[in-house]
């Protein structure tokens, strides 16, 4: 999203410059100065390899605010992020920018994913572990994002708008569920938020086991969705109940209209 303003392609520059000056002295005037385009290819490359890690330790020292179209996305359209304080409001876009910086995301059925997506489904990674002082979800930093409900070769005959495929830690999402989440969020999961919470409680090693209490009473009550229901907005049987849980404490909405508290 951000590639023409790396910081580590800063970097490169007088590299290149000092590769540049070698090759003309060792061409101009001796070719005991061939060690300097050695160096600096070697420089070049070095920078080049590790320019992830470049780019994130430079920008969690120097955080990047989402432009201005964003900024009035998020103000627009983001419940949990409008109920936040100014402070708050700055630290979240900052956390979403990193978000954005240290995952791939990867268009399938469309040329590139709009960054209206990108940005909400950065803001509900960042809600999940807004807490944590390393906002990367290890165990999961590919996502795939599709137009529309998609099959998988997991669940080939059912077309759903979202999964997680801890195997290869990417996670799913078609790109008309998550609207649908964002700007009804009283009549539809937002499954970014959904996968996050599972992700994140594999990742801490808290996933429920099938002895823990029943969620789908609850869920019922804070919501009016039944297990049907939200089979539906998913589009897959398998749906974890614990993770929906989870999930709606985080649309402002739903505990508003329930009458309850998450």
């Amino acid at each position: 999203m951000y590639l023409a303003d790396m910081f580590a392609r800063y970097l490169l520059v007088p590299i290149v410059l000092f590769t540049l000056v070698g090759l003309y002295l060792s061409w101009e005037v001796s070719a005991d100065y061939s060690w300097l385009i050695i160096v600096g290819v070697m420089l070049a490359a070095t920078i080049h390899v590790f320019s992830p890690q470049i780019n994130w330790w430079w920008y969690i020292r120097h955080p990047k605010d989402l432009d201005p179209a964003m900024q009035a996305f998020l103000e627009r359209f983001d419940l949990y992020y409008q109920q936040l304080g100014p402070i708050a409001k700055t630290r979240f876009r900052h956390r979403i920018d990193l978000f954005l910086l240290g995952n791939e995301f990867m268009p399938q059925g469309w040329d590139s994913v709009p960054e209206d997506i990108q940005v909400l489904i950065a803001s509900a990674g960042v809600k999940v572990r807004l807490e944590e002082e390393n906002l990367l979800y290890s165990n999961c930093e590919k996502i795939v994002v599709y137009p529309m409900a998609f099959p998988t070769p997991i669940h080939p005959h059912e077309w759903h708008s979202s999964e997680w495929f801890a195997e290869d830690g990417v996670v799913l999402f078609a790109a008309d569920a998550l609207m649908k989440g964002m700007m009804n969020p009283t009549k539809h999961l937002d499954l970014a938020i959904y996968e996050y919470c599972r992700i994140q409680d594999a990742l801490t090693g808290s996933v429920t086991h099938s002895s823990d209490a029943d969620p789908w009473p609850e869920i019922l009550v804070r919501t009016g969705w039944d297990q049907l229901a939200v089979q539906g907005m998913v589009g897959i049987r398998a749906v974890d109940g614990h993770a929906v849980l989870k999930a709606i404490s985080f649309q402002p909405l739903l505990e508003v209209n329930s009458g309850s508290k998450v």
